[in-house]
């Protein structure tokens, strides 16, 4: 999404913080962690995040399920994991172990009664309305600020590698990625004012 704009990382512990509900909490680690967009992560299933209910260091969302049509895997950090062994707690106690049982549950069926997961407007819908909890009003905040987060926080750590945000993001043109790192108008001008001859 073109308007959304990045997360800083005490925001994104404000909203960890305000977040109750596991399903949630793992929706948010897993999108400010892996820069997946958000239909992607909606199509995880028990099976892509572990195996005999041992998490795996890495996860892969299928060709079929990414906008680009090619597979992506990412490692997982501790926080992701943990949170994904919690959720697969939570799923154990309902009596959800299938591994073909979408991760992100949702509370609703399917016409033959099948489990299924929430949707992307659900998704973007209970994000908006964490972000609310913390003051963060507006179209420029939702569910692509998590990819734009993980974008920035990438750039700025591998000293701006664009090739390295384009490996995290799945994208296949560097110009894609120049073109989706927002660059601050107050990092232009802090420069433009240190440049003294």
């Amino acid at each position: 999404m073109r308007g959304a704009i990045p997360l800083s990382r005490a925001e994104i512990k404000s909203l960890l913080k305000v977040t109750k509900c596991q399903r949630e909490k793992t929706l948010l680690t897993i999108g400010f962690s892996c820069a997946f967009r958000i239909s992607a992560i909606l199509s995880l299933t028990i099976g892509d995040v572990s195996t005999n209910g041992i998490v795996h260091n890495r996860i892969t969302v299928a060709a079929k399920n990414q906008k680009t049509k090619t597979g992506h895997t990412v490692l997982l950090n501790s926080d992701a994991k943990k949170s994904i062994e919690s959720l697969l707690e939570w799923l154990k106690a309902k009596g959800i172990t299938d591994k073909s049982a979408p991760l992100f549950l949702s509370q609703k069926r399917t016409v033959s009664g099948a489990l299924k997961a929430i949707s992307r407007i659900q998704a973007h819908r209970i994000i908006k309305d964490l972000f609310a909890q913390i003051g963060l009003l507006g179209s420029s905040y939702s569910t692509h600020s998590m990819r734009k987060s993980v974008a920035k926080y990438i750039y700025d750590m591998t000293g701006g590698k664009i090739e390295k945000v384009a490996a995290i993001l799945g994208h296949k043109s560097l110009n894609s990625t120049i073109a989706y790192l927002q660059f601050n108008n107050s990092d232009i001008d802090d420069a433009l004012t240190a440049m003294e001859f």
